[in-house]
């Protein structure tokens, strides 16, 4: 079964999915070796660790498919990705849908906000019509054909415009065919468990820790009638924090971290195939003089 399949029976069955955000390659083979159920690609992070710029439209379809691409095929867990607004045009969306189901993805999220967007959690955010973002889901099912690659319809309409208004919007997005509704920005608890009551397609929420929503565990969001939840920034942030810490204790003259600081070298060495590369050298070299 691929994984879009995987992803898909998961979510028909009622399965609660809690999907870590991976933004490189080593995050995600670090995420590999816990068995979750799916993984993230965020366009926040993808923004900025490969191209160290804000997420405001700036990293082009070019820069989010080639990492993607490099991620699902390294993830042993359904990949969910970022695709922003759709890059373009429907033209443009409907290009990027047939690259992110070639590439292996097993959900594509599309969101309500015009060009240029920003990320949902910064100090702004605009909303297209309901008919525009209509018009993309339209267009990216009419991509997406027989596919199996699932399409999230993500609004974030709720600091602009409202809860109401969002749970209106998504309503109709699931109408137009969207798989997932993906509520971007709940305040609290009790939004989130409107959303989930009122939305008659799975819910989806975003755990990004700094941002405006409750940062909650797995078991909490799906009380509340989650049926996903991403966690974004955690791992990036998390990382990043370490290697502030490096630097300034370097710039002070300092090189020293205890084991615990450290993910260990061996097992990061045998886990990106250093081991398996030695191997296959000296087996080739026995074999050479025999």
């Amino acid at each position: 079964m691929n994984q879009a399949k995987q992803l898909r029976a998961k979510i028909t069955a009622g399965e609660f999915v809690a999907a870590p955000g991976t933004f490189d390659g080593m995050s995600m083979l670090i995420a590999n070796q816990h068995n979750f159920a799916a993984h993230y690609a965020s366009g926040y992070w993808t923004a900025a660790s490969r191209l160290g710029l804000p997420d405001v439209g700036i990293a082009s379809y070019t820069d989010f498919i080639t990492c993607f691409a490099m991620l699902a095929k390294l993830s042993k867990a359904p990949l969910i990705a970022d695709a922003d607004s759709g890059f373009g045009s429907v033209v443009n969306l409907m290009h990027a849908v047939r690259g992110y189901q070639d590439a292996g993805i097993a959900a594509m999220q599309i969101e309500d906000q015009p060009f240029p967007r920003f990320c949902g959690h910064s100090g702004h955010t605009e909303v297209v019509s309901t008919e525009e973002m209509a018009s993309r889901i339209g267009a990216a099912n009419e991509a997406r054909g027989d596919g199996d690659m699932m399409i999230i319809a993500r609004s974030d309409s709720r600091r602009s415009e409202g809860l109401d208004s969002a749970l209106e919007r998504l309503a109709h997005y699931g109408e137009c065919g969207a798989d997932i509704l993906f509520l971007e920005a709940p305040l609290d608890n009790g939004e989130i468990e409107l959303a989930g009551q009122k939305l008659s397609k799975p819910l989806m929420i975003n755990a990004a820790h700094g941002g405006f929503s409750p940062i909650l565990d797995p078991g909490e969001y799906a009380k509340l009638g989650v049926s996903i939840t991403i966690y974004p920034g955690a791992a990036p942030l998390t990382a990043m924090q370490a290697v502030d810490t490096f630097y300034s204790g370097l710039a002070q003259g300092s090189a020293q971290l205890s084991d615990a600081q450290l993910y260990d070298f061996p097992s990061m060495s045998k886990m990106l195939g250093m081991d398996a590369a030695i191997a296959a050298v000296q087996s080739h070299q026995r074999g050479t003089k025999d």
